[in-house]
C-alpha cells in the first residue's frame, strides 16, 4: 500500500471536528451534551464534524450557524491548535479555534436552547479554567490554552544593561500584570538562575518560560513555569526523558521541528511554539539578507502546527491581526517591551 493510501486509510479512522471557543467579555459558550451522546451529561464548546469537503474553518462556521445561529463570516477566528484524542471506541481530532462575538451577537444568544433544542449557557472565564463545567476528556487542553495571552514578551539579554540589578529592576518594574515572559538573559548558568530567581520572588505572579538547560538548575516550587526547548533540543532530545509534570514550549523554524512538536503533545502538556523568523530582525542581522520567511509562508507553516503559534521575528503588536489572519494564536518578541532604543 502507497503512502497516500495508508494516510488516508489512517485518517478514515479519525472524525474531524471543528470547535468554536466562543467567548465576549471574559463569557465563554457552553452547550450540554445529552446523557445518551458519547461523552453525556457533560458540557462542550459549539461545534461538529468537519465534511470532508470543508476546511476546518469553513466547517466551523458552518456549524456554528446550524447550532446556534450565530454567522461567525466576518469575526476573527483565530487557530489554537489540534487535539488528537483515541476514546478507545473512537479516534478524534479536534480543530480548535478562538473568537470573539461582537455585542450584537453576544445579545442575540441570549436564550437558553441552541437551534437543534440542545441547551447552551454563557460562564465566566474563572469559573470555566476552575473546571466547575466537567467538559469531554479532550476539551481538557483547551482551558490550559485559555490561559494564553495573545504576546508573549522576551528578555534582552544581560549584555544590553548596564548591570544584572538594572536588568532585574527593569523587568520588575515594567513587565505587565500576569505576563508570559520568555526569560533568556544568555549568560553563564549559575548567573542566569540568580536572575531568574530573583526576578521571579518579586514578580511572582508572570508566567515564567525558561530555558530547559537554566530550568533544570532552578531550586524553586514554579507551579507556573513553562519550560522552553531551543530548536536543537527539539529535535534530539529523548521526549521520555522529560518530566510530565511540567508544561513546555519549543523554538520552531520549518516543517520537520513542527512535526516534532506536534509529536511531543501526544505525550506532555505543550502549550505552544514560536515560529519564525517572520520578518528581518536586527537580533538576527542574517534575516536581513533573506527577509525571513514572509507571513505566506509562515502562515502555510502554522497550518502544519497540533498547539498555538506564536509569531516570532520583526513582529509587535501592529501585527497582531496579520498573525491571526496567517494561522498564529498570537505574536512574541523582544520589541514589545524594550529597554534601550534599538532599530526596529
Amino acid at each position: 500500500m502507497g503512502n497516500n493510501q495508508q494516510f488516508e486509510k489512517n485518517m478514515s479512522k479519525v472524525v474531524n471536528v471543528a470547535v468554536a471557543v466562543i467567548h465576549f467579555n471574559n463569557q465563554y459558550l457552553l452547550g450540554f451534551r445529552h446523557a445518551s451522546q458519547h461523552q453525556g451529561n457533560r458540557y462542550e464548546f459549539v461545534g461538529g464534524k468537519i465534511e470532508p469537503n470543508e476546511t476546518p474553518k469553513q466547517g466551523l462556521i458552518r456549524e456554528v450557524v446550524e447550532e446556534i445561529g450565530c454567522d461567525l463570516t466576518n469575526n476573527f477566528i483565530v487557530k489554537m491548535g489540534v487535539i488528537r484524542h483515541d476514546y478507545g471506541d473512537k479516534s478524534v481530532a479536534l480543530h480548535i479555534f478562538n473568537s470573539k462575538v461582537t455585542q450584537t451577537q453576544f445579545d442575540n444568544l441570549q436564550h437558553s436552547q441552541g437551534i437543534e433544542g440542545q441547551a447552551i449557557t454563557w460562564v465566566s472565564k474563572a469559573d470555566l479554567l476552575a473546571k466547575k463545567y466537567p467538559l469531554p476528556d479532550a476539551n481538557v487542553r483547551i482551558l490550559d490554552w485559555l490561559t494564553l495571552p495573545s504576546t508573549i514578551f522576551i528578555s534582552q539579554t544581560l549584555d544590553e544593561f548596564a548591570s544584572q540589578k538594572d536588568w532585574i529592576d527593569y523587568y520588575a518594574k515594567k513587565l505587565p500584570q500576569n505576563a508570559h515572559f520568555y526569560i533568556r538573559p544568555q549568560s553563564e548558568d549559575d548567573k542566569s538562575v540568580e536572575l531568574i530567581t530573583t526576578l521571579l520572588k518579586q514578580r511572582n505572579h508572570i508566567t515564567p518560560i525558561i530555558q530547559y538547560r537554566t530550568f533544570i538548575h532552578l531550586d524553586l516550587d514554579l507551579q507556573n513555569v513553562i519550560v522552553h526547548l531551543n530548536h536543537h533540543q527539539l529535535m534530539t532530545l529523548d521526549f521520555s526523558s522529560l518530566s510530565k509534570n511540567y508544561r513546555y514550549f519549543a523554538s520552531c523554524h520549518d516543517q520537520y521541528s513542527l512535526s516534532k512538536i506536534n509529536e511531543l503533545a501526544k505525550t506532555h502538556v505543550v502549550m505552544g511554539c514560536f515560529l519564525s523568523p517572520v520578518l528581518a530582525t536586527p537580533t538576527h542581522p542574517e534575516t536581513f539578507q533573506s527577509g525571513g520567511m514572509g507571513w505566506q509562508a509562515f502562515s502555510e507553516l502554522a497550518k502544519l502546527s497540533d498547539v498555538p503559534v506564536f509569531a516570532l521575528g520583526g513582529v509587535g503588536q501592529s501585527n497582531l491581526a496579520m498573525a491571526w489572519l496567517s494561522n498564529a494564536y498570537g505574536v512574541a518578541g523582544i520589541r514589545l517591551l524594550v529597554y534601550k532604543t534599538m532599530n526596529f
